[in-house]
């Protein structure tokens, strides 16, 4: 198994920190590498067979927590599917909340394409006199080797699409949390 952790400390509220990591619609707002949420109608298609996409757009950018919404967490168990690019490929990732301890520790299964990892993710406050800040710690466990139509991606691959994926999350995290603190 290929495991990589890395943190980040970022200069906003526990609070906000989480609220980033387990409401879909600010996914939507953080994450560049998402294209739009897959939308399920009852039954599990549309009429015509085919799932619809919430696409990111301008209006979902404005979204803004105002005071009358509610905070979502504690975050319910949930499956979420999304279209996401992976090294410039479009494919579907769907992420399974496992488990949510408020504002403290997030588990998810995530599936993109053939790849399945496990990803957790932590958090303590580090508050002090400039100001809220959050340690945020990103763990993800993978498995050795992705089969691909035809071929297996290697142990190093793997490590190599793991490791980015944590890093860019975690910065993508950092910069939209900081931005509105």
């Amino acid at each position: 198994m290929i495991t990589v952790a890395l943190s980040a400390t970022i200069d906003a509220s526990h609070e906000r920190v989480w609220r980033a990591l387990v409401d879909p619609t600010e996914r939507l707002l953080w994450d560049e590498r998402i294209l739009g949420e897959i939308t399920l109608s009852r039954g599990g298609q549309k009429a015509d067979g085919f799932a619809r996409i919430r696409r990111k757009t301008p209006e979902n950018n404005l979204h803004k927590r105002g005071p009358g919404r509610k905070d979502p967490s504690p975050a319910p168990l949930r499956t979420t599917r999304w279209r996401f690019q992976l090294g410039g490929t479009p494919l579907v990732m769907q992420e399974e909340v496992r488990s949510a301890l408020r504002h403290g520790r997030l588990d998810c299964r995530i599936l993109i394409g053939s790849m399945q990892f496990d990803q957790t993710f932590t958090l303590h406050p580090e508050d002090d006199e400039t100001g809220p800040r959050t340690r945020l710690g990103m763990k993800v466990v993978a498995g050795n080797s992705i089969a691909v139509i035809g071929e297996v991606v290697g142990r190093l691959e793997v490590q190599k699409i793991v490791i980015e994926h944590v890093d860019t999350t975690l910065r993508q995290i950092q910069k939209f949390c900081a931005s509105e603190a």
